[in-house]
């Protein structure tokens, strides 16, 4: 039986850096301000505890205004919620992470190049087993996951979703259409849906009330959740009106809100056959009071997992080395963007290529990117000192980073939360 772990003792609050709290809220305002995003919200915490939170701006133009409750499609974050379902199904022995994942699928996965290398659920939670994104990694009601993967199958893209590599294990290549094969992988082992098994594995445990898709999503959260809005701007600066996106009129949304083939409904879905159908990639609906709980359970300090599975998701899986004479580089980097991941989760490693300046300690978390919203959940797990935040939209070109692979609004806000909790080298 699947069983929730008890918490940790409340710690005590760990003395922060003077002056709490004004960098954070001070770059957040600006970002509203000078009209790069129409809603923005933050939040601080160490240990269990809340030290800071803030929102500002709007959740639904031109004058619903923004709550630090409001829940967004919190993007590619929803990876770390994927991986912590998978992992509770591996401390219940119904995953092996180092197994052949196909018993889980329903199908064989192979890369066509590599037609006798298994590929495990380790690999691809770490980015390392070969896959990419092609054109597509939309679930539909009516299709299935092994057609993205099947030569001649419905999305199959001309193969377009296998890395061309000489040796494509173990090279970092970040894909969103690999996390539908976790998703579908935690159906078959589980035995239910992926977006309840998160549900009950994961934010049940952490007494949030988040969901894949909307799924769960109570009626008060979906009046105050946030679209999600991208804008024009021209080479002479002028300004162009928010463009809704995503998740226009939330609470007019069915939950779950899904994709359907002609004539289908989700009665007729087929449990274990398209992991991609709640968005494992990008799909959760959140607030930053819902990240900071997460963030906590990556910390250690809520007890969400094994201590032996947590060690685990810790480890540093993947680490870039760049190319030289003797050998080449050993993954994709995105610009920049990626310089370490962990059991499902990135690392961020204090250095030269680091967002933030002067960082003194290693964090986890994961970023966040789709459909104008730009956002961020990372933890120290030494002094459990964390922040999330997130904006509700931005310019459809974003200014780049200035010392970095991510945009400099990203770059402004994690140093400013950075330096908040003293993670920065005075």
């Amino acid at each position: 039986m699947l069983q929730k772990l008890p918490n940790k003792p409340r710690l005590k609050k760990p003395r922060l850096n003077k002056p709490i709290m004004k960098r954070l809220a001070e770059t957040l305002g600006a970002v509203v301000a000078r009209r790069e995003a129409p809603g923005g919200a933050a939040i601080l915490f160490s240990g269990q505890d809340i030290v800071w939170s803030g929102a500002v701006g709007v959740r639904e133009t031109p004058d619903k205004p923004l709550l630090v409750s409001s829940k967004a499609r919190v993007a590619s974050i929803s990876k770390v919620a994927t991986a912590l379902t998978l992992l509770k199904l591996v401390e219940a022995d119904r995953i092996d992470l180092d197994q052949d994942i196909s018993r889980h699928l329903g199908f064989a996965l192979r890369h066509p190049a590599f037609p006798d290398s298994p590929i495990t659920p380790r690999m691809i939670l770490c980015h390392t087993a070969g896959i990419r994104d092609g054109e597509n990694y939309r679930g539909v009601v009516g299709e299935t996951l092994e057609g993205f993967f099947r030569p001649g199958g419905q999305n199959w893209n001309q193969g377009r979703h296998w890395a061309d590599l000489p040796q494509p294990f173990g090279y970092f290549t970040y894909s969103n259409l690999a996390m539908g094969l976790l998703a579908q992988a935690c159906e078959h082992a589980g035995g239910q849906r992926f977006d309840q098994l998160a549900q009950k594995l994961v934010f049940t445990p952490l007494g949030i009330k988040c969901g894949f898709n909307w799924s769960g999503i109570t009626d008060q959260a979906a009046q105050e959740a946030a679209t999600l809005y991208r804008r024009h701007v021209d080479k002479a600066g002028t300004d162009g009106d928010w463009q809704v996106q995503v998740d226009g009129a939330p609470a007019a949304l069915p939950r779950p809100n899904l994709a359907y083939a002609l004539g289908l409904g989700l009665q007729d879905y087929q449990l274990g056959s398209n992991g991609l159908l709640f968005s494992p990639q990008g799909g959760l609906r959140a607030s930053v009071q819902d990240l900071a709980r997460i963030g906590m359970a990556l910390s250690g300090v809520v007890g969400l997992l094994e201590p032996a599975t947590h060690a685990q998701l810790l480890k540093p899986h993947w680490t870039y080395r760049e190319a030289h004479q003797a050998s080449p580089a050993n993954g994709d980097t995105s610009g920049g963007a990626f310089q370490g991941f962990g059991l499902g989760v990135h690392r961020l490693i204090p250095g030269d290529r680091c967002p933030v300046i002067g960082l003194t300690t290693e964090m986890i978390g994961h970023y966040g990117e789709a459909y104008g919203l730009l956002a961020g959940l990372w933890v120290d797990p030494i002094s459990t000192r964390g922040f999330a935040w997130f904006i509700t939209g931005s310019p459809y070109d974003p200014a780049p980073g200035t010392h970095s692979g991510i945009y400099r609004v990203e770059e402004d806000m994690m140093q400013a939360a950075a330096a908040d909790l003293g993670l920065v080298a005075a």
